[in-house]
């Protein structure tokens, strides 16, 4: 924040170039000299305050042991356009990097302008010269840039000009209250900043922030996979398809917007609900709009997100052969071209419970069990200890149907018992060495008129043996394949 200067001058000073040559800046110590800088902000500092936010320093400029100014250093805003502008620096780095910036957002000059013009810019200049150094040794990281607001209204900036700091333009006058919520002040302010060091700016503007810069900074949740406006698309689709099992009584968040946004959260990598719930806050307004959340009363432009509460009890409740279908459903009007090639994908999602037994309720999968020619040792169930789920999807990643496996039997036999509800002609079929078996071969060509194209190895060791016999030495891509 601007530089202050009391009503009443210190008594015996020297003159201007004695006291520029002597005076020194220190970090406040103790308790006692900790109440004294804030007493002085909040009675001689226009603002009436020693308010600040996030990891802060104080600052005494001492001569002879009196007080002549007092400084507040503190965490940076957290977004300033003509600042991140400055620096190039995406939405995402501003998170990333503002750890590397510093605010000063107070700054008191006890005695008055006219005897002591140059006493401001001196102080400025001494206190940004062990800033870094200090920010280290307290906060474990260091920083690169100092910024401070200066009210136009009051000052023009000449310290901080005479200080080498540089000018970024006006603010649009608006003061943050809360997490991500801010009110027009209609006070608009000037933007100062100063690097520390001759290459801070090219630091700070790396593609790729280096090793020893990234300590301190926050653990953010990964970015959204999405562009922004194709979020609506999948909430205002899962809220049509979708039935909501929870009780209507009190429910504030859509169940589209609820699966919408866990959607986009797995998608960039989350697991759990905690991680779920984490990087709905990263959301931003505008994205939380897109995806359908609800607007508090009595605000503007303001969503909130679903808790992690509402997240698990949801999950808990929710059909999950519904919530399949549906994705399948809305991916097809993303992508409606007919399939032409068909992956199955078996993965493992450890941290949940298996599927049911189905053996004994299904005799579709008990018989595509017994037909598999695979020997009797991989044929034992994989899905005993964790959910295993086959996906069919295409190379560009559309889901087009998903399975689970059921405790009691293996990939192969679910997905030999699924094939003959799917519509596969004209289909070309890929999947890894598992399903290499004359069964689902034979059904696939003989049965749906699909094509296949299967991998062999060790893991079937009779047909692998038969092929190297039948295809003595290679043969290229191009050539005769296992069908």
């Amino acid at each position: 924040m601007a530089i202050c200067y009391a009503d009443h001058p210190g008594e015996a000073l020297p003159l201007e170039a004695r006291l520029l040559d002597e005076v020194v800046v220190r970090l406040v110590e103790g308790e006692a000299e900790r109440r004294r800088h804030d007493e002085l902000l909040a009675r001689e500092h226009y603002l009436r305050n020693a308010n600040a936010i996030g990891q802060v320093l104080r600052y005494v400029a001492e001569y002879r042991g009196e007080w002549v100014a007092v400084l507040t250093f503190c965490s940076a805003a957290l977004h300033l356009k003509p600042r991140d502008q400055f620096l190039n620096w995406p939405a995402r780095q501003v998170k990333e990097r503002r750890h590397l910036l510093a605010q000063n957002s107070r700054f008191l000059v006890r005695p008055s302008t006219g005897r002591w013009p140059n006493l401001a810019s001196r102080v400025l200049t001494l206190a940004c010269a062990r800033l870094a150094r200090d920010w280290q040794c307290h906060f474990g990281h260091p920083v690169l840039l100092v910024e401070t607001f200066v009210d136009p209204q009051r000052f023009r900036g000449t310290c901080y000009r005479a200080a080498n700091w540089q000018a970024l333009g006006r603010t649009r006058g608006f003061a943050r209250r809360g997490q991500d919520y801010y009110t027009d002040t209609q006070h608009p302010k000037e933007l100062w900043v100063h690097p520390l060091g001759r290459g801070a700016l090219r630091q700070l503007r790396a593609p790729v922030l280096a090793e020893a810069l990234r300590a301190g900074g926050p653990s953010l949740p990964p970015p959204v996979p999405v562009p922004t406006a194709q979020m609506s698309s999948l909430a205002a689709f899962l809220r049509r398809r979708v039935c909501d099992p929870r009780d209507p009584h009190g429910v504030r968040h859509t169940i589209g917007s609820v699966i919408a946004t866990a959607a986009l959260a797995i998608a960039a990598g989350g697991q759990g609900p905690h991680a779920i719930a984490q990087f709905a806050r990263s959301l931003n307004h505008g994205q939380r709009r897109r995806l359908g959340c609800r607007t508090p009363p009595g605000t503007r432009r303001q969503y909130d997100v679903p808790c992690e509460r509402t997240f698990r009890r949801l999950f808990e409740e929710i059909d999950s052969d519904q919530l399949r279908q549906a994705f399948a459903d809305w991916m097809a009007t993303l992508d409606p071209v007919p399939v032409k090639v068909l992956h199955l994908d078996g993965k493992v999602l450890r941290n949940a419970d298996p599927a049911p037994p189905r053996l004994a309720q299904e005799p579709a999968l008990a018989a595509a069990a017994a037909a598999l020619d695979t020997p009797a040792d991989p044929q034992k169930p994989k899905a005993e200890k964790a959910l295993t789920l086959v996906n069919f999807q295409t190379p560009d990643q559309r889901l087009i149907d998903q399975i689970a496996v059921p405790q009691d039997t293996n990939e192969e036999a679910a997905v030999a018992a699924h094939l003959p509800t799917m519509d596969l002609r004209g289909v070309l079929v890929v999947a890894d060495a598992a399903h290499t078996t004359k069964a689902n071969c034979r059904h696939l060509t003989q049965e749906q008129g699909a094509d296949s194209l299967f991998f062999l190895k060790g893991n079937q060791p009779h047909a692998h043996a038969k092929a190297q016999q039948l295809l003595a030495g290679a043969f290229p891509p191009s050539g005769p394949l296992l069908r």
